[in-house]
């Protein structure tokens, strides 16, 4: 990880005070995940004024980014970027008066590199920050989307892997002259999540920051897309959002029900919220509308104290996840999530959530459900994620008690496995982690004390780098699989999330764990089949 982050940056000027940074998630409409890199100026102004027409705009859907495409090749003799009058007759500045005519917020969009992506000769920004940045401003903008292609090269579109690509250089400098010109405009950062450290990095000089590879029109996307936000609970804050990219609600991509539970899921985890389909109810389902209308859903996106929300359970051959968010008024909005493709009964502890008691609202069904405590039961629909929000909320009294710590290096290794060391104040809390790698690589515990039978919760220290980036069009997932096997039962498998910004930054996973007896167990770690599993630093044990 980066021993610090820099406040003074290149051109010298200090840029985590002066760059504006919105209150909440921002919220608007974006060109691509319809239109792709053939924006014109009649597409533009016909979708922003449907944000008004529909409503949209008054529920906070502000900001209108014309993606790739606007410009033309050559810049003008004072090198400034120029639009393509064949498509923006009208230009760029013009356009913006259209759009803050309509009391909405004018996006523009330019690059880090040579080119501008989805071209091979529309020019970006690298070399020309200065210029660019006053342009924009001259132009009115109230945004800038940031891209990453051509970083390295003119010829190679999407690098994710060589330095000039994965440093923040590029993006620290823009954020400096951003912070120099005559206007508020939001710094929306989309390096796609590669290299290391980007909760470091880009929260200080960003509004938003991409975490991941693009969304693309499959339900694999949006598992994919949420095994990478899960570290970014520690750098989430007012001003400082983790973009989980552009909505494909209403692309008729996904079931509606699909459709929900990716609102849901970027709603909990404090994304930007950028719809991405046409703003005509000829183009977009009016049911695909209505998802993207949901006051309530919005409001948990858009609460005033911004944190995201934090993977709490995961139930991986199960196929569900809980998660949990704290709320402004004392309130937790719980989801729960169902990735199985049928629909299944689900049953869980209030506790998980900290809570003994409480008021619960079902956030989609529009559903006071009065006072719950205790187990509850769920028929969740396949692919549904429930919604609640609790309020009045009543803590246990019975916190469960750790039965001790088991660091990864004390333990038994075959196979593959072997001790990798850590920097001082790396691979928390033990200081120190095993890799186990292929099939016959395993890690074993023995004499762990529990002090009854029976299924345990056991908090498991791991860490995971592998990012799906050109795995992403197909199956990435952004997870490492695990077995853990007790007393010599069957092993069970758990996906692993990526853990933080490098190789080096552990997370807890808390899983539900079998076949404990009273007195010394047998615990036993090892890949799932012919694979790496994550790096193991330890695990805690808890019981109730």
């Amino acid at each position: 990880m980066r021993n610090a982050i820099c406040s003074v940056i290149l051109l010298g000027a200090s840029v985590e005070a002066a760059l504006y940074k919105s209150k909440t998630p921002p919220m608007g409409w974006n060109s691509y995940n319809y239109y792709n890199c053939y924006p014109n100026e009649d597409i533009m102004k016909t979708n922003a004024q449907g944000l008004v027409d529909l409503g949209l705009a008054d529920l906070g859907y502000a900001y209108v980014t014309t993606d790739c495409g606007w410009m033309t090749r050559d810049r003008d003799s004072e090198g400034r970027l120029q639009w393509n009058t064949t498509l923006f007759p009208s230009g760029g500045q013009a356009l913006g008066d259209y759009f803050h005519d309509l009391g909405l917020k004018f996006g523009l969009y330019s690059g880090a590199g040579y080119y501008q992506c989805g071209s091979t000769d529309l020019p970006a920004s690298l070399g020309f920050e200065e210029i660019d940045a006053q342009t924009f401003a001259e132009w009115a903008g109230d945004s800038l989307k940031y891209d990453n292609c051509y970083a390295s090269s003119r010829t190679v579109m999407a690098d994710y892997t060589s330095p000039a690509s994965t440093s923040p250089e590029r993006y620290e400098k823009m954020a400096s002259v951003l912070e120099g010109v005559d206007r508020d405009i939001a710094y929306f950062i989309c390096q796609w999540g590669i290299g290391e450290d980007l909760g470091e990095w880009a929260p200080p000089i960003g509004n938003t920051y991409r975490i991941s590879n693009d969304i693309y029109n499959a339900w694999r996307s949006i598992w994919r897309i949420t095994n990478q936000v899960v570290p970014f609970y520690r750098s989430t804050a007012v001003g400082a959002y983790p973009d989980m990219d552009m909505l494909i609600v209403g692309l008729n991509a996904l079931s509606l029900q699909e459709e929900k539970f990716h609102f849901s899921m970027w709603a909990i985890n404090k994304s930007p919220l950028t719809i991405g389909a046409p703003t005509d109810p000829e183009l977009t389902p009016a049911a695909s509308l209505d998802v993207l209308r949901n006051k309530e859903v919005i409001s948990i996106n858009q609460d005033s104290l911004s944190k995201q929300a934090r993977l709490i359970r995961r139930y991986t051959e199960e196929e569900w996840d809980i998660w949990a968010g704290e709320l402004s008024g004392s309130k937790i909005v719980l989801g729960v999530a169902n990735w199985k493709n049928d629909s299944q009964m689900v049953e869980f502890d209030l506790s998980v959530a900290n809570a003994s008691e409480a008021n619960a609202r079902d956030v989609w069904a529009a559903e006071d459900l009065g006072t719950i405590s205790g187990t509850q039961k769920l028929e969740l629909a396949g692919h549904e994620m429930r919604l609640l929000v609790l309020s009045d909320i009543i803590a246990p009294t019975s916190p469960p008690r750790s039965m001790g710590y088991y660091a990864a290096a004390n333990a038994t290794f075959s196979g593959n496995a072997s001790e990798v060391g850590c920097d001082e104040g790396e691979c928390a809390p033990a200081g120190s982690k095993v890799s186990i790698v292929g099939q016959g690589a395993s890690v074993t515990f023995d004499s762990v004390a529990a002090g009854s039978e029976g299924k345990k919760l056991v908090g498991v220290d791991f860490i995971n780098h592998e990012l799906a980036l050109d795995s992403a069009w197909g199956w990435g997932s952004n997870t490492r699989n695990m077995t853990i096997a007790v007393n010599g039962g069957t092993p069970k498998r758990w996906a692993f999330p990526i853990s933080g910004g490098d190789w080096y930054e552990s997370d807890r996973m808390f899983i539900e764990v079998d076949g404990f007896i009273a007195g010394e167990n047998r615990v036993e770690f090892a890949p799932s089949g012919n694979t790496a599993a994550p790096d193991l630093v330890g695990f805690e044990l808890f019981e109730t």
